[in-house]
């Protein structure tokens, strides 16, 4: 059942309409959740934005205030003079509580003192029984004291207990800042300022947020958790940082993992105070929330791309199934013999294209089977002329036999033996239907070649050998050796228009990078320029070929060697104008071959 077409469509059908759907939902959702999460990132961002610059605007106001020791000079006065001079300290204080009472954080700073190592100092306190006359001691003996005066620059240690306060526990930012000598970098003296923990509470009591949200404030060091409008020291059991994009180039993206192990993003946005940043955890109440609502338009898109899918195969099926199926019954028809022509196949679509193609099919069957009768006909008329052409080269051979002896009893020597070469000669060419012979039956073919052609010459080409006896039974593409000599005699010593000698040299060659068979062909003849050796190899020119052979040059012979043998073998040509061309053929030594004779004793 699953085989036929209209299953298949059945189930394509089906699988490519659920497949869109769940794509193009998948896709949207995918979209709207990184949409919905980017947009409650960059909204947190702006709370926490707005919330950080009131806490460093604050805090400017009163680390101002702790600069400001370095530039009075009632203050360097009274840090620098005998301490029993009570004018100048009267002064100082009055200077210091102008300060004081018209910074606009005051309400934060509960207590302002400058003092020197002489035990010498001013304070201020927002409170009449914070004081105390042991205040200079209980400042200075602090665990922060020298850290935070010598510090090269603004330095936190974050929250602390007051060390000050004598009657409640609460929580401070101390801030303490040298005050230099005017002529080096000696200290005189410095400014301590307690400031409260409300400053922090107040900003962040105004920040709305979700009961799955949480703040935290980062600051010297250390991570609080702000809650209810205290700050306790908090650790997350793993960060990862997260790539973020559209957000102001400080602002940090981490997952971290709570203690209890639920994990969560944390929006982290930074203050221009050093080190300080105020982090939110992203609700997932509201964006689970949100999910919801576009979770159920989803599934509403998801039923009506099924819908519109199901509608989609009960049309496919009504449009395919009814000319599939009357296809199918002409194609059995046609494989019972029935060829007739069926108009009723034929409709205006794709399947009205296939209906003319099976008429056509159906109606041509007869037609191609008497095509085929005929040519097994034609063939076997071919075949029987192949057999009568057969005949010639044998009544072509006793033809020459007998004028050969007719010559012989007429002492007639020279055309026996130019009758008994070219007899030789068509024998050669005529037998067999190997493509590569030894070099011994090659050598043959081509003596007989000669033969005849030092007939024609009248003597005035010589042609001398030097081949190794080691090499006649290796092989070598058959007409080979021929078209070079016949190049040599029309092209190199019949133009030149004199005698000439022509040197065929054959002999293992073991000094090249490939160890092989080296084949020279010299004659003395014109030569050849470098452009005509192009030609040659190439096969551009257009050569005065001769008898049998017109269709065999010196190109055909180079691309034949390299077929059998590979492209490191061939033709290579050396020549000199008005001396010598010498054909280089350079051929493998591969494993020698029996000769036509060899083989016909062997079988």
């Amino acid at each position: 059942m699953f085989h036929s077409i209209k299953a298949k469509i059945t189930i394509i059908s089906v699988f490519l309409s659920l497949a869109i759907t769940l794509l193009a939902v998948s896709f949207f959702y995918y979209i709207f959740e990184s949409n919905l999460k980017k947009g409650l990132i960059r909204s947190t961002e702006f709370g926490l934005q707005m919330t950080m610059n009131t806490i460093t605007e604050h805090m400017n106001q009163l680390l101002y205030l702790a600069d400001w020791g370095n530039h009075a000079e009632f203050i360097y006065q009274f840090l620098t003079s005998d301490p029993a001079n009570k004018l100048l300290k009267l002064n100082a204080y009055q200077r210091m509580k102008e300060e004081y009472d018209t910074n606009k954080a005051n309400d934060y700073l509960l207590r302002i003192m400058i003092g020197n190592h002489k035990k010498n100092f001013i304070q201020e306190i927002k409170l009449v029984v914070d004081g105390s006359s042991k205040d200079y001691e209980k400042a200075t003996q602090t665990d922060y004291f020298s850290q935070l005066l010598l510090s090269p620059s603004s330095s936190w240690i974050g929250l602390v207990e007051d060390p000050l306060s004598p009657f409640e526990t609460r929580q401070i930012i101390p801030v303490i800042r040298p005050i230099y000598n005017r002529y080096n970098t000696s200290i005189v003296g410095w400014t301590y300022l307690t400031i409260s923990s409300d400053l922090l509470s107040d900003a962040l009591s105004q920040y709305p947020i979700t009961e799955d949200s949480q703040l935290y404030l980062t600051f010297g060091g250390k991570t609080y958790r702000y809650e209810k409008g205290s700050f306790q020291e908090y650790t997350f059991s793993a960060m990862q940082p997260i790539a973020s994009e559209g957000l102001y180039k400080g602002t940090l993206l981490y997952q971290v993992t709570d203690l209890d192990g639920s994990k969560m993003t944390l929006v982290s946005y930074p203050s221009i105070l050093d080190g300080w940043y105020l982090s939110q955890s992203i609700s997932d109440a509201e964006l689970h929330s949100q999910k919801k609502t576009y979770s159920f338009i989803l599934l509403i898109i998801l039923l009506i791309g099924l819908s519109l899918g199901i509608l989609l195969i009960f049309s496919l099926n009504r449009i395919i199934n009814h000319p599939v199926a009357r296809l199918q019954k002409k194609m059995q028809e046609i494989s019972n013999g029935d060829f007739s022509y069926d108009a009723a196949i034929e409709w205006s679509n794709e399947f009205g294209e296939i209906g003319k193609g099976i008429n056509s099919l159906s109606t041509n069957v007869v037609q191609l089977m008497e095509n085929r009768i005929a040519a097994e006909k034609q063939q076997k008329e071919l075949e029987y002329q192949v057999l009568q052409s057969q005949v010639n080269p044998h009544f072509l051979y006793n033809t020459l036999n007998s004028i050969k002896w007719m010559a012989t009893i007429q002492n007639a020597t020279g055309i026996a033996e130019m009758t008994t070469a070219l007899s030789r000669l068509l024998k050669s060419i005529s037998k067999g239907t190997r493509q590569v012979i030894p070099i011994r039956e090659e050598m043959e073919l081509l003596k007989n070649y000669i033969v005849i052609q030092q007939y024609r010459y009248g003597g005035i080409i010589t042609v001398t050998y030097q081949i190794e006896d080691a090499v006649l039974s290796y092989p070598i593409p058959k007409f080979t050796l021929q078209p070079i000599v016949e190049n040599a005699m029309f092209h190199g010593i019949e133009a030149k228009g004199g005698s000439g000698e022509i040197k065929i040299s054959i002999f293992t060659n073991l000094w090249l990078e490939q160890p092989g068979i080296a084949i020279e062909v010299t004659d003395n003849g014109i030569g050849m320029t470098p452009e005509l050796i192009e030609q040659v190899l190439s096969g551009n020119t257009q050569e005065v070929q001769h008898d049998f052979f017109r269709k065999i040059g010196i190109h055909n012979v180079n691309k034949r060697i390299q077929f059998y043998f590979g492209e490191h073998y061939g033709i290579s040509i050396q020549s000199e104008i008005g001396k010598f061309t010498t054909m280089h053929i350079q051929l493998p030594c591969s494993d020698p071959i029996l000769s036509s004779e060899q083989e016909n004793t062997s079988g």
